[in-house]
């Protein structure tokens, strides 16, 4: 009856669990009793519960099983008959239920994996083995809805609501200055402190907290290379010196940055959707040999193979022997420049095992007017012309165009320019100078030089257009009007406004 149960259920309910033979020692299954009379009995002297119990109050949820291995019913109390007065039986210790799911169902025999026994096993634990359980789900959706989802209760009877979902492998991909490694930072405090990404962009002590938690382990943060290899990253023998006086060289086994942070996870996994979160961050994932840094790993970071999933699954490491596994609490961010030439080698298998989110260049993240010179206008029209001649990947991020000053200086837009974009520009057209000029809308700072009279003819064809750039030594660089040429139409081909 859910009108009954939102009269009843209350935003601080806990979650208990009990089993039908909750008085062991008789070998009896009580679940009739309780399904009959709408009750549960409940066993003080089993394992110091009596206080457990005897705090159970009107709205909280009772998970009823019998033994480890099957669940009974799920319930709501009512009133709680608890009483040492008349003696202790099991009379004397009724909790009085309200059955919202009285399905029969084995339980999810990768989720008991998970637990120690009776003894061993919270009732936050048994949540979890609950809610992983097929024909259990509708009714913890239930409670949610029951609850508004905002529980208040002690974090060892039932766990946090994971409200933010963020994948477990994901990356950041776009070209060049869209802010890909300055978001990582955002995503990790995001998936750690599990916040809205829009909460922590807002917030201004969000990079404080990303050091604090990099400092204390929970992130780690390292930079693929072609010379990056699996010994970097999982485990490998190094060399060492033996002492000062010797020099005797050692051997020792030396773990990988991945490595270690995956046994820091591990050592805080229960299984629980409240379990602390990690983070490995990889900057410019496809500029490493993916085969050749993940080895065999590159299957256990897949979400149904992880420690926790449907599928996990272990492998044993070639140099230490240890058994190793990939838990589902650490999650890893890479970032990824669609302009490097690597990323057509990018490997098929970590394409597949990765969520892929585009960051594109947003000009409203450009510098205001400078000294006349509109910066998001300078920005769109670059890239316009960039998309039409190249391609979309291959575009002007918005950060070389951020925190631009009115002054001269490395900081100017001159700078910018002379430093940063025409730089880009070479890279991005092999330095095809004829295309960045129009990239740059003609706008004078590539000029074309006249072909010596001596060089003409048969050693160089007439038709040819050579073209140079503007010396830096130019006032041309710090004139606005050949920034503004650049967003403006009607251009004459030097520059000039017809």
């Amino acid at each position: 009856d859910q009108q009954k149960s939102k009269e009843i259920i209350k935003t601080n309910s806990n979650f208990f669990h009990i089993s039908t033979m909750v008085y062991g020692d008789k070998k009896d299954d009580y679940w009739d009793d309780f399904e009959k009379n709408n009750w549960v009995y409940t066993n003080p002297d089993h394992d110091g519960y009596d206080a457990t119990w005897r705090d159970c109050k009107p709205g909280d949820i009772i998970l009823v099983r019998t033994g480890m291995k099957k669940g009974r019913a799920i319930g709501i109390v009512e009133k709680n008959n608890y009483d040492e007065s008349e003696g202790l039986n099991e009379k004397s210790r009724i909790l009085h239920v309200l059955w919202i799911n009285k399905l029969e169902r084995e339980l999810s025999p990768h989720s008991m994996r998970q637990q120690s026994g009776f003894s061993g096993t919270t009732s936050k634990g048994m949540y979890s083995v609950f809610q992983k359980t097929d024909g259990y789900k509708p009714s913890f959706d239930l409670i949610n809805s029951l609850t508004g989802n905002s529980p208040e209760n002690d974090d060892d009877q039932q766990p946090k609501a994971n409200t933010m979902k963020y994948h477990l492998n994901q990356i950041l991909y776009g070209p060049p200055g869209t802010g890909k490694t300055w978001s990582t930072v955002n995503y990790a405090v995001a998936i750690i402190e599990d916040k809205s990404l829009d909460k922590i962009e807002d917030d201004k002590d969000a990079r404080q907290r990303f050091r604090e938690l990099k400092k204390n382990g929970q992130i780690e943060m390292v930079t693929f290379h072609q010379n990056f290899t699996y010994e970097d990253f999982i485990e490998g023998i190094r060399p060492v010196l033996a002492g000062d006086e010797s020099k005797d060289i050692e051997y020792k086994l030396h773990k990988g940055v991945f490595r270690e942070i995956v046994e820091r996870a591990k050592e805080n996994w229960t299984g629980q959707p409240d379990d602390p979160k990690y983070v490995l961050i990889i900057d410019e994932i496809n500029r490493g040999n993916i085969a050749k840094i993940f080895g065999e790993l590159i299957t256990l970071i897949e979400p149904s193979k992880r420690i926790g999933g449907d599928d996990a699954a272990t492998v044993t490491l070639p140099y230490s022997q240890d058994s190793f596994g990939v838990p589902d609490n650490l999650y890893i961010i890479g970032t990824m420049n669609t302009a490097d030439r690597s990323i057509a080698l990018l490997d098929t298998a970590l394409r597949r095992r990765f969520e892929f989110i585009e960051m594109m260049p947003d000009s409203k993240y450009a510098s205001d007017n400078i000294d006349d010179v509109d910066c998001k206008k300078l920005l769109n029209a670059m890239n316009d012309r960039i998309r039409f001649l190249l391609d979309r990947e291959h575009q002007i991020g918005h950060t070389y165009f951020m925190d631009v000053k009115r002054i001269t200086g490395k900081d100017s837009l001159a700078a910018t320019f002379k430093n940063k974009i025409i730089p880009l520009l070479q890279e991005y057209f092999y330095d095809n100078w004829e295309k960045i000029d129009l990239i740059l809308n003609k706008n004078g700072f590539i000029q074309e030089i006249n072909i010596p009279e001596d060089l003409r003819g048969s050693l160089v064809d007439d038709n040819r257009e050579v073209y140079e750039l503007l010396s830096f030594s130019s006032t041309k660089w710090k004139d606005p009007k050949s920034y503004q040429a650049i967003y403006e139409k009607g251009q004459d081909g030097t520059g000039e406004t017809e």
